[in-house]
């Protein structure tokens, strides 16, 4: 059966090449990832070498994010060129997806968690956020807006980390003992998170962002950077969206410190300057990227499993990332205070 699906696989990315981009003549072609909806192949064809890619979006998505990956690429940001089909169009449609060409970018994976490909990857990141501003998607096409959400975002996930705690005292396990002794704890920080933002600048940034402010890649790591002879080139950009930039560096960072299995001071100093050699914040701006910090985010990832995956989760874990976002609080406390 899994013969049968990789060869009808094969034989869709021959027909949608021939039918869209007959002015490549195809030498070979593989699929790299398939099983699903986002399947991807590889294509050597006449003129190079090319990436095809179905995306599970609705088309008017498709739309916004195809025209900002040629807005980014206009603007100098290191992203894959998109082949237009013979009909002048960014991407096919066959059984109601989009398929999109691209160029094929070879480079070496970056490891975000490890040096020295953290500090290249965030210089890397600060270029595609510098790039990204002043995109006006399409009309008729529909871009996902998170800009001025976070304080709504935040209060949504404090009010479920609340009510699980009711779910957990119907259960008996040890995980649902652990989040009970430990969710107050977790609450607390996330209140302490929405009150900072409410006093920062982080209403003001927004507003001066404008409707067409800054992207934001959102998935950004390995198997998405790639380091070549230019620069770092971004890759899968199926999720881009209106945010402020650091919202993408703070998922950089926290990986990181989960990696080392510490908050390190100096490390998160070391990471901030790197992506400000290329991406100035003002203090101001750093505040807001701190206070993203301090939401228990990684609490929350895993207690969701559990409550709204119905995932197996284990008290001990939960205990582990207690500690992780506890040691955070203490780093991050004083230099949110220091204004």
């Amino acid at each position: 059966m899994m013969r049968q699906d990789k060869a009808d696989e094969l034989e869709l990315g021959a027909r949608l090449m021939a039918e869209h981009y007959p002015h490549l003549t195809v030498t070979d072609l593989e699929v790299i990832q398939g099983g699903g909806i986002k399947t991807v192949w590889k294509i050597d064809a006449s003129r190079g070498l090319y990436c095809l890619k179905r995306l599970g979006k609705p088309l008017p998505y498709v739309e916004a994010v195809t025209a900002a990956q040629l807005h980014l690429r206009r603007n100098g940001a290191c992203v894959a060129d998109i082949v237009r089909t013979k009909e002048d169009g960014l991407y096919s449609i066959h059984g109601g997806y989009a398929f999109v060409l691209y160029s094929w970018i070879d480079g070496s994976d970056l490891y975000m968690d490890e040096i020295p490909d953290l500090y290249t990857g965030l210089r890397g990141l600060a270029r595609f956020h510098q790039a990204s501003s002043g995109f006006d998607p399409p009309d008729g096409s529909r871009m996902v807006d998170r800009m001025g959400e976070w304080p709504r975002h935040y209060r949504k996930l404090r009010s479920e980390l609340a009510l699980w705690r009711g779910e957990a005292k119907r259960e008996t396990s040890a995980f649902h003992q652990s989040y009970l002794e430990t969710a107050g704890g977790m609450i607390t920080m996330a209140d302490q998170a929405i009150l900072a933002l409410e006093r920062s600048c982080y209403s003001e940034w927004v507003r001066a962002a404008g409707p067409y402010g800054p992207l934001c890649h959102q998935d950004y790591g390995k198997g998405n950077a790639l380091l070549t002879e230019r620069g770092v080139y971004v890759l899968d950009l199926d999720n881009v969206a209106y945010d402020l930039p650091v919202r993408d560096t703070r998922k950089v960072i926290a990986k990181r410190m989960e990696r080392l299995g510490r908050w390190d001071s100096k490390e998160l100093e070391r990471c901030v300057a790197c992506y400000e050699s290329v991406y100035p914040l003002t203090p101001a701006q750093r505040q807001v990227l701190l206070i993203d910090l301090l939401f228990p985010h990684s609490y929350y990832g895993y207690a969701k499993r559990c409550f709204k995956k119905e995932q197996s989760c284990e008290g001990e874990r939960l205990r582990t990332i207690v500690g992780m976002e506890t040691a955070k609080q203490l780093l991050l406390q004083p230099l949110l205070t220091s204004r």
